[in-house]
């Protein structure tokens, strides 16, 4: 963890041409370090020049939790005045070697896979993991929406018994299990574990008072909150200089399948919607699968969101 400000600053300069919309707070790196079976001193690599400045920085994750799938994800970074020079490559070798380390030791006999990610603009990651053999395995969506004009209310009313309402502490828990049953059938994802949820709501960039929950019940022990539904908001400040202004980014959206159909994804973001407006944001943002299969995109579309920005999803089957 002493290379954490060398590894900011990495992914910093690097940032300025690979996404250069979006900055990697110090914070985010130190989340992005942890794991409950990732181990910095045996899942992670580090380059530097003889000057001591970070050239490049890898690591190979094993999945916290696994349900139908075993996963280990490959990020890394390569400082832009040193690419070209086959470091890009001695890297990657590196994180596979190490993913294939680490599903030879879980344990697991699901299928398993090898990924890594970068926008479909990043010529150069594209062409390296085309090279090593990964193929591209999804396609992921970056939509934004304006919300200079006043947001509509939903066609269809609230299904009965149902309330939005903003995210709370007391609503922690029963949403993340909402969030885990909307994305079982989501490729790639396995559900978020405890800890893991608890790490992230406690990140800066998390706005509660932003977030809304769908939830049934009065709340008394014979009649329990549940969660139906949610949309998750994060406020990255340090980006709206680079993005036109405030914006919010919904970070997750999901309604549990039994609720499905009802229209709750719609009056849980056009509420959602409705409160960053008044908090003053320009703009929403939100990532979909280009196949999501509960039929997302085409809900997004007709609420304003449109196409700004791809990226792809890279593997290797095992």
């Amino acid at each position: 963890m002493d290379d954490l400000d060398l590894i900011h600053e990495l992914t910093r300069v690097a940032g300025e041409v690979d996404h250069p919309r979006e900055i990697l707070s110090r914070e985010l790196v130190e989340h992005g370090l942890t794991g409950e079976r990732f181990d910095i001193s045996t899942d992670a690599v580090i380059a530097l020049s003889d000057a001591g400045e970070a050239v490049a920085y890898g690591e190979a994750k094993l999945s916290d939790t696994e349900e139908t799938e075993t996963g280990v994800f490959l990020d890394g970074v390569v400082h832009p005045d040193w690419r070209t020079h086959g470091i890009g490559r001695a890297l990657l070798a590196w994180q596979e070697a190490r993913a294939r380390q680490l599903l030879a030791g879980s344990g697991s006999n699901l299928p398993a896979r090898i990924a890594a990610g970068a926008r479909e603009e990043n010529e150069d990651a594209v062409a390296l993991f085309r090279a090593t053999g990964f193929r591209p395995a999804r396609w992921w969506l970056e939509l934004w929406r304006s919300l200079a004009d006043p947001v509509a209310a939903p066609v269809r009313p609230l299904a009965e018994g149902v309330s939005l309402r903003p995210f709370t502490s007391e609503l922690s828990e029963p949403t993340r299990v909402a969030i885990n049953d909307a994305f079982r059938d989501h490729w790639g994802t396995q559900p978020t574990s405890a800890q893991e949820w608890q790490e992230e709501r406690a990140m800066e960039s998390f706005a509660p008072h932003l977030s809304r929950v769908a939830v049934t019940g009065s709340g008394t022990a014979e009649d329990p909150h549940i969660v139906v539904g949610a949309v998750l908001t994060d406020v990255d400040q340090p980006d709206w200089e680079l993005n036109g202004g405030p914006f919010a980014y919904m970070a997750e959206i999901g309604v549990i399948r039994a609720w499905r159909g009802l229209g709750l994804s719609t009056a849980l973001i056009l509420d959602a919607l409705r409160a960053y407006r008044d908090a003053g944001m320009l703009n929403a943002a939100l990532d979909v699968d280009a196949v999501n299969p509960s039929g997302a995109l085409a809900m997004y579309t007709k609420l304003g969101f449109e196409l700004r920005d791809r990226s792809v999803t890279y593997a290797k089957h095992m």
